[in-house]
């Protein structure tokens, strides 16, 4: 029996909304519900899925009048928010012919993400959208980095990386900065996330980004709090093993 190859366009679809600042109808990509096969995921819970990465689908883009936000909060605006929108993107933004590709390229969805950000200044978003957006963003950077380390060395190349290196770095920085103000003034469930799941979130982008200081109060917030599951108090024990085991490696 022949191997079917799967393509990522068998995991999306094609579906027409009304924007909710111009009124004007567009299409725009969603994923099939519950087509993709979930895998396993980094150590930083980023998802991942088999022959596809669904991150690139999470935000809605009205090729119209400029508008994106992520798909969950896509149609929650105030009339207040449809004004700004108008006022500090559409008055600038060129409408776009939409795309007659099946899929989106990785450069397409972290555009459509940054634009979702710039959105979120403009309409005044609570502090967890913008830095959840920035995550997304990092982690497409992250993906488009393995990528390009798998293609030939050339110059092209090596800026092509050190380029997207840095911006992920920022993204990610400012990301984990966001999550841990929303922590303080949001209630939870923060972006769809429960209070342990961040904690463990905040607690290994601290432990990327140098700060085990600061990895190590989310990671004991984890281990005391009785509502996390099993499963992310093993992850939270791993990675606290991995901090004890770089420090004493480098007292030596």
């Amino acid at each position: 029996m022949e191997n079917f190859e799967h393509s990522e366009a068998e995991f999306v679809l094609d579906k027409r909304i009304t924007c909710t600042v111009c009124d004007k109808v567009f299409v725009t990509k969603v994923l099939k519900t519950g087509k993709a096969r979930r895998l396993t995921p980094d150590k930083d819970l980023r998802p991942r899925h088999e022959y596809i990465d669904t991150l690139k689908y999470s935000v809605c883009a009205c090729p119209n009048c400029g508008y994106a936000a992520l798909h969950s909060t896509f149609p929650r605006l105030s009339s207040r928010q449809i004004e700004d929108i108008k006022q500090h993107i559409s008055t600038h933004f060129l409408p776009q012919a939409p795309t007659r590709e099946a899929t989106y390229t990785y450069d397409e969805a972290i555009e459509l993400h940054e634009r979702a950000l710039e959105c979120c200044e403009a309409k005044h978003a609570k502090g967890s959208e913008s830095a959840y957006l920035k995550l997304l963003i990092s982690w497409l950077l992250r993906e488009q980095i393995a990528q390009l380390k798998q293609m030939p060395d050339s110059d092209l190349r090596t800026q092509a990386l050190t380029t997207k290196v840095e911006k992920m770095k920022t993204y990610y920085t400012e990301a984990c900065e966001g999550l841990e103000q929303a922590m303080m003034n949001e209630n939870f469930p923060i972006m769809g996330l429960n209070q342990t799941t961040l904690e463990y979130i905040l607690a290994y982008m601290n432990y990327k980004l140098g700060k085990k200081d600061r990895a190590a109060k989310f990671i004991g917030s984890v281990l005391q709090n009785r509502a996390a599951t099993r499963n992310l108090k093993d992850m939270t024990l791993e990675l606290k093993d991995t901090i004890i085991q770089e420090m004493k490696a480098a007292k030596k």
